[in-house]
């Protein structure tokens, strides 16, 4: 690799010797002044990196840290000055700094000097493929969804960033003997984080995915594994009780969503797309193939990943809570047609079954943002769990639409309309999904007078950030699974304190055959 000739020579060696001494580098470059912060306060950049690292469950993993803040003390080809303001401004959201709004009242409004910044820097590099140029664009196009709903800017930068990606021929891998380790490490990571982010943002937009696993040639073998004990930094998670040092187990959630997100593309083109299998028979045995996958991945799951089913090996992490609450959207979207029935008719045990399991996965991501609350702040959760109660609330409406707001589907369903109505204030793509959840309430006549009572309903903050931790009420009586592993995968009737059997089949897959004959199905994941 090439290096500027007057910076300093950078450190060589194998990839975890250059990751244990990234922490030795990154001080040493700071006080010696050689990062290059593109014109922003040294401090303020490093804090803005630090709240990087520590937030993104998937975007941050397509950078390799350690290259990328070594290129950045000597103008190395992983660092550009395009991927750190895209890097400033995806953060500056969670930094409670005024300094770095248009308007310091308004949260909405920080970072837009890195994004006017990026912009000016992208005219220059747009018409070449780079590593650090796709980076940057996928980086952007997440932020630009979830945070300002800009979808279509989002689509189209994505969009060039995959181009980019065939371009550079970074979905193949060279062989391991063929280029440095170094080098290797840092195309996997690129590799695995492009197809995360074509996934999630896929799943959140109601796009069909763009990369296929079967075109990528690579292993989920990775050769650093010196980020995984890392301590754990809650930097902006606002931490709701004093908490020791954990290990970020960084490679391990990497492993594990990289392996959810090859089922999330198995949804998205074999359930969901409109090129599926039409024949009913295939159609159901895919349904039962990817059932059978998610089971097998919640199986397998580490033990320090899973606190829902062994409280007392796990550590919970916000990105754990995000890995576990993905995975109940996906057993929600994988029963939920099956509820629907095909050209009208229903079958009814198919039906009870799939109610079920919807079910219980929504209480299950219920349960886990009430357990997020006694740790950290929802306040200033991730957008994946914002996606999570959209997903969550579209489910319990329709039950509460059936049993009445007597029932306890109604106070988490209503938890989960406050939370949406908090996240408001961080993401514009949660506005979306809270206007969406209101048309949904109104369609299915539910009532929410008094809906604040028992429900831990945040108080209102404004345009301040934060405005206090929101906690989810401890009176609320949410229903919690058995801490078995095995147990907590059997879908069924037995893991419900809630009877179902009395529901009226019909008028729930009614209410979710609207969404199929208005297409809004895509829409309404947000």
């Amino acid at each position: 690799m090439k290096h500027n000739a007057n910076s300093k020579e950078p450190i060589g060696g194998s990839v975890c010797a250059l990751s244990r001494e990234k922490g030795q580098l990154e001080p040493l470059n700071l006080a010696a002044g050689k990062l290059d912060f593109d014109g922003i306060d040294p401090e303020i950049g490093m804090h803005l990196l630090s709240i990087y690292w520590s937030r993104q469950l998937y975007t941050a993993q397509i950078i390799y840290r350690p290259a990328f803040m070594r290129d950045m003390a000597c103008e190395g080809p992983y660092f550009s000055k395009l991927l750190l303001n895209s890097i400033f401004f995806v953060v500056s959201k969670h930094c409670d700094r005024p300094e770095l709004r248009s308007d310091p009242n308004d949260i909405t409004t920080a970072g837009w000097k890195f994004r006017q910044r990026f912009t000016q820097l992208l005219r220059d590099c747009f018409d070449k493929s780079e590593i650090t140029t796709l980076q940057a664009l996928l980086i952007m196009s997440n932020a630009l969804f979830s945070r300002c709903d800009e979808r279509s800017l989002s689509w189209l930068y994505a969009g060039n960033a995959f181009n980019m990606f065939i371009d550079l021929g970074l979905h193949v891998l060279p062989a391991v003997d063929s280029i440095p380790a170094e080098e290797l490490e840092i195309r996997k990571r690129v590799l695995w984080g492009a197809y995360l982010i074509d996934k999630i943002q896929c799943l959140f937009q109601g796009r069909p995915p763009l990369l296929n696993r079967v075109n990528l040639r690579a292993s989920l073998d990775f050769l650093d594994d010196y980020d995984e004990l890392e301590p754990f930094q809650g930097i902006t998670y606002m931490t709701t009780k004093p908490r020791g040092v954990i290990p970020s187990l960084n490679v391990s959630l990497l492993t594990n969503l990289c392996e959810l997100t090859t089922i999330v593309e198995r949804v998205l083109r074999e359930i969901y797309s409109e090129s599926r299998e039409s024949n009913l028979v295939h159609r159901a045995n895919i349904s039962e193939e990817i059932k059978s996958q998610l089971k097998v991945w919640r199986q397998n799951l580490p033990l320090q990943l899973d606190y829902l089913s062994f409280p007392d090996q796990a550590v919970l992490l916000p990105q754990s809570a995000c890995l576990l609450a993905l995975f109940n959207v996906l057993i929600i979207l994988v029963h939920r047609p099956l509820i629907i029935g095909h050209d009208g008719v229903i079958n009814s045990t198919t039906a009870h079954e799939s109610v079920n399991a919807c079910t219980a996965a929504a209480n299950q991501i219920v349960q886990i943002l009430h357990d997020y609350s006694q740790h950290f702040s929802l306040n200033s959760a991730p957008y994946m769990l914002s996606y999570a109660t959209y997903i969550s609330a579209t489910i319990h409406a329709r039950i509460v639409a059936q049993k009445g707001s007597n029932s306890t589907m109604f106070q988490s369903l209503i938890l989960c309309r406050n939370i949406l109505a908090e996240h408001t204030h961080l993401y514009s793509a949660a506005e979306k999904a809270r206007e969406n959840l209101e048309k949904l309430i109104s369609h299915l006549g539910i009532s929410t007078t008094d809906d604040n009572v028992h429900t831990g309903s945040p108080g209102s903050s404004g345009n301040n950030f934060p405005s206090e931790h929101m906690l989810v009420d401890e009176s609320m009586n949410i229903t919690r699974e058995p801490g078995v592993a095995d147990r907590a995968l059997e879908f069924g009737s037995s893991l419900m304190t809630l009877e179902l059997s009395d529901l009226d089949l019909e008028a729930i897959a009614q209410g979710f055959q609207v969404d199929v004959e208005s297409h809004s199905f895509w829409n309404s994941l947000v």
